[in-house]
């Protein structure tokens, strides 16, 4: 049958919070990241995180009701640090890396495994960074990457040319969109952030990566803590 004027009743959504999708992801990285970033404007948070500024008003309307940033009358404070950090983690991992894949790639001289860390990686003109575990190893010391990631704002062809990789589907390199601005770097300049570092290493489930992620967030995030 078919009742004219009647209102058809929608089904309410769930899983939609804001804070836990691709702009949401964004924001909370640059208020995990630096801290101070929290006290931005909205413009100024929503230009550092290349987002909108109503996707920044939901965001931290979200984060203030999920009782993760406590509004006083001069300034934000982030709560609950850890259990944000780990959400975070579980939403970039699931909802943001997979859109920022370029392509898979492998080096073309089989040294460059052993001296990888001897390749220049071009940042005159953008970010070109290494991620994950080569930039556990820069970091912490602690760890030799099997599988090598770079964060870049170029395309993938000229990271290939510049450090001598080919495309191939089984190969130990992986390149990604950097999303990120230049100022949020990590202190070595041929890094990720941390949190970053942190984040890729966690959802690698590797035992030996996880371990090293714990090193990570005992020493450089040691203020998320």
């Amino acid at each position: 049958m078919y009742i004219v004027g009647q209102k058809v009743h929608k089904k309410e959504k769930t899983n939609q919070a804001k804070a836990f999708q691709e702009a949401g992801i964004k924001i909370i990285f640059n208020l995990l990241n630096n801290p101070e970033n929290l006290q931005l404007s909205y413009r100024e948070l929503a230009e550092l995180a290349d987002v909108s500024i109503g996707s920044v008003s939901n965001v931290m309307n979200e984060l203030e009701e999920q009782n993760f940033i406590l509004k006083t009358k001069i300034k934000r404070v982030l709560k609950n640090k850890t259990q944000l950090l780990e959400r975070w983690v579980i939403a970039y991992q699931d909802v943001l890396r997979p859109r920022l894949v370029k392509k898979q790639m492998r080096f073309i001289k089989t040294n460059a495994l052993q001296n990888w860390k001897e390749l220049y990686l071009d940042n005159e003109e953008g970010i070109t960074l290494w991620g994950a575990e080569p930039a556990a190893a820069i970091l912490t010391n602690h760890l030799v990457p099997e599988k090598f990631t770079i964060y870049t704002t170029q395309n993938w062809q000229n990271v290939g040319q510049d450090i001598g990789l080919v495309p191939d589907a089984n190969g130990k390199v992986e390149i990604l969109q950097a999303f990120w601005k230049q100022k949020e770097t990590g202190k070595n300049q041929n890094t990720t952030p941390p949190l970053l570092v942190y984040a890729d290493l966690i959802g690698s489930g590797y035992s030996r990566n996880i371990e090293t992620a714990q090193i990570i967030l005992e020493n450089e995030l040691q203020y998320i803590k």
